[in-house]
């Protein structure tokens, strides 16, 4: 006891690091065996902040301190997401996606920020506060030696970098191990390749004919992104008629739709519709594939449509650098590309700021594709929304707006996020019906299709099902394609639950156009692979990646 009387504040919080110390890595990597991969990751840290630390408690803290600055993150991450925190976030998408996240999340963000803060600055108390003889360099150097060598050694025996594939990436688990190993040979990769492919590639089908009669007219063909959207019903919630109208209209084919992602991403959503491929299949680069493949993907869905004659345009939601959005649409087709956030007057931005309505998006391409319907030229328009996106437990309408919407929605669920989800579908279910009769009177009696998805469900349905993120019941959304002044093929048939890389290829067969070697190969294989994709185990799609690269179709080199 007199011993304990005697230490100084040093000698105390020397202690009480030691103990936080494995308590706060066991929390954060989550089982046991994760364990020895979290240990020898923290001691990792701890010796490489020693270096610049020479005091071995305020080295011991800053440690904790990063430790839990890494940790709480992509626990955040990971709830909101589906994904734990990657080396890939910040270096790839950090930069053009930080304001948005911020705004979309503040009632997240704010108190996280100021959580960070709140930890740094008892860190530097710490350095203040502790009077400490400074560990010699040499040792100091010695000791980090003997933790990369310790961090390498259990790093192979954990598996190595194969064992940070998805199953570690994307459970509540490993969220200090995980983010380093991401440095370390776990992340991205400056050369992306199929994570499920065979040396043996599958002869491409020969191309299937068009399905149309002498004379007649190609038909235009619009495509919409409903963001953050899903079918209620998918989680036992009844929803009302104009809603059922929305998501299974009248006369079309629609079901539900396996997207490879849970809360956000979107552009994982958008470039397996656009390329037929899964993002899932490049493996620890599935978050960044708009940075990673640009110019890589020869075969997508706007380039064979261009190379048909189609005049191929996008509007997007988002700002030209967002997640490197432009370079990556442009490489893959589209010859044309509108951003809302930087269009001039008489587009409202105020308006877009505060409520991101589909109207306004409408009413763009509208005015964007007015002259071109009434020429000779087929034009495929993709629209991608945003009024549905972000944090749920902020209100973008008045309170009197939809309120009976809202309190029927949360009656039925007792959650409030629902609500608001509810309030921002009803708008979006009028938008599009508005949209669709003055899309019908400018087509003036010409064919179209319109092909309509959800890219992820929002954040909220975790909580209100209360599955976790990587529940594939939380990676369903919809899909409905529609016909104007035309009818679908009357074989024209999908499985249960389609996968959104096989949503290209239903797009084709829905319009009678011909199909190309891969995309009659990708027919053949959605009996085998429909939903999802990826998990599928067939040597079929396996054997299909090989031949996507050694035609070129997928540049890998």
């Amino acid at each position: 006891m007199l011993l304990l009387a005697s230490w100084g504040v040093g000698q105390w919080l020397g202690v009480a690091g030691l103990v936080a110390a494995p308590l706060l890595t066991a929390w954060l990597e989550g089982k046991p065996g994760t364990w020895p991969i979290g240990y020898s990751t923290f001691f990792l840290l701890f010796a490489f902040l020693h270096l610049l630390f020479p005091c071995k408690v305020v080295a011991l803290w800053m440690t904790l301190v990063l430790t839990a600055i890494i940790g709480i993150a992509s626990k955040l991450k990971y709830r909101y997401l589906g994904f734990n925190l990657l080396a890939g976030d910040l270096y790839h998408l950090a930069v053009s996606s930080w304001r948005s996240v911020f705004v979309d999340h503040a009632r997240m963000a704010i108190p996280a920020l100021f959580a960070g803060a709140a930890i740094v600055a008892a860190a530097v108390l710490v350095d203040m506060t502790v009077a400490e003889q400074a560990t010699p360099l040499s040792m100091r150097l010695a000791l980090f030696a003997v933790a990369v060598l310790v961090y390498m050694a259990v790093y192979r025996l954990s598996g190595g970098a194969p064992r940070f594939r998805f199953d570690l990436l994307t459970r509540d688990r490993a969220h200090l191990s995980a983010f380093v190993a991401s440095w370390l040979g776990a992340g991205p990769s400056r050369r992306p390749g199929f994570v499920d492919i065979t040396p043996d590639p599958l002869p491409l089908l020969p191309p299937v004919p068009a399905r149309r009669e002498n004379g007649e007219a190609r038909p235009h063909i619009f495509m919409i992104l409903h963001e953050s959207t899903f079918d209620p019903r998918h989680h036992g919630v009844p929803i009302g008629r104009s809603f059922e109208r929305f998501f299974s209209p009248t006369n079309s084919l629609s079901g539900a739709l396996h997207v490879d992602v849970f809360g956000g991403s979107t552009l994982q959503t958008e470039f397996s519709v656009l390329t037929g491929l899964s993002s899932l299949s490049f493996g620890n680069d599935s978050r960044f594939v708009f940075h990673l493949l640009a110019g890589r993907v020869r075969h997508s869905l706007p380039s064979v449509l261009s190379g048909m004659g189609y005049h191929v345009s996008h509007v997007s939601c988002d700002r030209p650098n967002f997640v490197n959005c432009d370079r990556f649409y442009k490489s893959i087709g589209f010859e044309e590309v509108t951003y809302a956030p930087t269009l001039p007057p008489p587009f409202d931005l105020e308006r877009w700021r505060r409520e991101r309505h589909d109207e306004q998006l409408y009413s763009q391409a509208l005015s964007r594709i007015a002259d071109r319907l009434e020429g000779e030229k087929p034009c495929f328009l993709s629209i991608m929304t945003l009024m549905n996106h972000g944090d749920h437990r902020r209100r973008i309408f008045p309170p009197e707006l939809r309120a009976e919407v809202r309190r029927e929605a949360v009656a039925l669920t007792g959650n409030e996020n629902y609500g608001e989800y509810a309030v921002r579908l009803a708008e979006s279910v009028e938008a599009y019906a508005a949209f669709r009769e003055k899309l019908e009177t400018a087509l003036n009696g010409r064919p179209a299709i319109i092909v309509r998805y959800g890219d992820h469900q929002p954040s909220f349905t975790a909580a209100l099902t209360g599955l976790p993120p990587s529940d594939r019941a939380l990676h369903k959304t919809f899909y409905a394609i529609e016909t104007i002044n035309s009818a679908l093929p009357g074989d024209l048939a999908a499985p249960a639950m389609l996968d959104a890389a096989f949503l290209s290829t239903l797009t084709m067969s829905a319009a009678r156009l011909p199909l190309d070697p891969v995309f009659a190969t990708r027919t053949a294989l959605l009996a085998d692979c429909a939903a999802p994709y990826f998990a599928s185990e067939s040597v079929g799609k396996k054997r299909f990646h090989r031949a996507l690269v050694e035609a070129g179709m997928v540049d890998l080199a």
